[in-house]
């Protein structure tokens, strides 16, 4: 009978590292797997039609409404619609991945599945996040060609600016997440809380032009607050200093909802859990 080897040892590097291939494995997967689910849904024609061509026409619009008379407004809306398709993500993608899932029966598999929760839920939102960039480009391409409007960035600024909303978009979708699955409503959530994120986020107008009364709502959300950091850094080369009135507040959004949103997703797991009704889901 011959002996047996010695074990191989493994390096305490490798083992920390297995985890963290697996997660990221776990999120390429389903980052494939819903990219290919989207376009064999809405097939290329509707997928261009949908997330090409819907940022020119609403442009397009806004110049019908703005014209030749308020070029500085124009402008700004150039870059707020820009910075609205993540907004639009957070609130219709990302909002909506739990309940999604329940209704085509896989997020039990999903929850069950041997990787972390935050490597699928990244997975998904991988997915928007590359077809709202794609929006934003198209917005910002689309709003210099046509009418005009010329960007002074300030780089540094723009990256921690879009860094800062992201993070707040990203927990605000988790919560819409959370609550949309618990009520099993995910979508009329989202159709529900849209209108006023467009009517106090600042997209077709900075948060500056709304009645007085109508500012104080509008001071508690994340989106106005990033729309205008994003418009200020992009078009007039404002720094980050200049940008503390708006950087400060979304720093603390920024922290605060990410936070709140992994929150929401234990405490709905645990009240699942309770009830002993997976199938819930």
């Amino acid at each position: 009978m011959w002996p047996s080897g010695p074990a191989r040892s493994i390096s305490p590097s490798r083992a920390r590292l297995a985890p963290a291939a697996h997660a990221l494995q776990a999120v390429l997967a389903t980052w494939r797997a819903m990219s290919m689910d989207r376009l064999r849904t809405s097939g290329i024609v509707g997928y261009v039609a949908i997330w090409l061509l819907r940022p020119v026409f609403e442009l397009i619009a806004v110049a019908l409404i703005y014209g030749t008379a308020h070029p500085t407004r124009l402008r700004y809306v150039v870059v707020a619609l820009a910075a609205n398709a993540f907004v639009f993500n957070a609130i219709f993608y990302v909002s909506e991945t739990l309940d999604r899932e329940r209704i085509n029966g896989t997020l039990v598999s999903l929850f069950l599945a041997p990787c972390p929760r935050f490597s699928w839920l990244s997975g998904f939102t991988l997915v928007g996040g590359v077809e709202t960039a794609l929006i934003a480009a198209i917005t910002l391409v689309f709003g210099h060609i046509a009418f005009g409007v010329t960007y002074h960035p300030d780089l540094p600024a723009v990256v921690v600016a879009l860094a800062l909303f992201l993070a707040a978009l990203w927990g605000l979708g988790y919560i819409f997440a959370a609550i949309g699955l618990l009520i099993k409503k995910g979508n009329q959530l989202s159709n529900l809380v849209y209108p006023f994120a467009i009517l106090l986020g600042g997209v077709y107008y900075p948060v500056t032009a709304l009645p007085g009364w109508l500012r104080y709502p509008a001071h508690v959300l994340p989106l106005g607050y990033g729309m205008q950091a994003l418009a200020n850094a992009t078009l007039y080369h404002k720094g980050i200093g200049d940008l503390a009135p708006q950087l400060l507040p979304l720093a603390a959004f920024a922290l605060v909802l990410p936070c709140a949103g992994m929150l929401a997703f234990h405490l709905l797991e645990r009240i699942v859990r309770v009830r002993g009704e997976l199938d819930l889901y």
